[in-house]
């Protein structure tokens, strides 16, 4: 089962996330046909996503997008408060590289934008230029730079499976000691990336037993797991909505062979209409 699993290092001093999607990430990719290229940036975008919304409190829809001028045009993720995922990506297949996976080669010069949509309110989005060669290098250099964020995070693949560890410093105390407190930082760190491939994708080890044998010394603190899934709330009222919302002549032209046929990008459901639904 996928899990998110959030914790807290030194008394409160950092707090973390765990994070193993490859159910999630399968469910999504099951509903494409993508190349192998496609479907790994797609896998790290999905548990990037969750790593990045993990730790925030909002009630409505967190996404990533990615958005270039190469052989990979957009990928886009987006996940609900309570984590639940869909994706796709728009691609030219003839111009994928080959055996290699970095943002210059997939994207060309591109951004990477998320965004926060929550009932009511005017949604947060945040912008940031792809000019590392990772996409967690990306985000680890956005908290550094733009949230100021000390944040380090660990993004290790194995086929499309995918494990995550992200840890961020909490505001420091009045009282704190800067000399102890970067100390303390530096050790977590040290710790965070000793982590080994073998641990995090050894199926005996369960989440809780990788925390403890990484942060057994830093007091680590488990709290509640939550579950992320693959769900599209794609239904043919909300395409016959739209549909309807055109003008008789925009609605005309997109009639083939007397039906309209409409996918979903990210199921790939198939909504057809004829000229009688309207």
């Amino acid at each position: 089962m996928d899990i998110i699993l959030p914790f807290l290092l030194d008394n409160g001093f950092s707090r973390g996330v765990y994070i193993n999607a490859d159910e999630t990430i399968a469910d999504i990719l099951k509903h494409h046909a993508y190349p192998k290229a496609v479907e790994q940036v797609l896998a790290d975008t999905v548990i990037l996503t969750f790593a990045l919304s993990a730790n925030l409190k909002y009630n409505g829809t967190f996404s990533l997008n990615i958005k270039g001028d190469g052989p990979v045009k957009s990928v886009f993720v987006s996940a609900t408060h309570d984590f639940q995922a869909r994706g796709y990506a728009v691609f030219d297949e003839e111009k994928l590289p080959e055996g290699t996976l970095s943002n210059t080669a997939l994207f060309g010069n591109a951004q990477l934008l998320f965004s926060i949509a929550q009932p009511g309110q005017e949604p947060y989005q945040g912008i940031i230029m792809l000019t590392k060669e990772t996409l967690e290098e990306t985000v680890s250099d956005y908290f550094k730079q733009s949230e100021q964020i000390k944040t380090n995070l660990v993004l290790r693949r194995q086929n499309l499976s995918r494990r995550c560890l992200l840890i961020q410093q909490m505001p420091l105390k009045p009282d704190q000691d800067l000399e102890e407190a970067a100390d303390l930082w530096e050790t977590e760190t040290v710790l965070l990336e000793s982590v080994r491939d073998a641990e995090l994708f050894d199926a005996s080890l369960s989440p809780n037993d990788i925390l403890y044998r990484l942060f057994h010394a830093n007091g680590v603190t488990v709290f509640e797991a939550k579950h992320p899934t693959f769900f599209c709330p794609c239904h043919r009222s909300k395409m016959e909505k739209y549909l309807k919302s055109l003008s008789p002549e925009e609605r005309d032209s997109l009639f083939i062979d007397g039906k309209i046929t409409a996918e979903c990008q990210f199921c790939g459901n198939q909504f057809i209409f004829n000229k009688e639904d309207f």
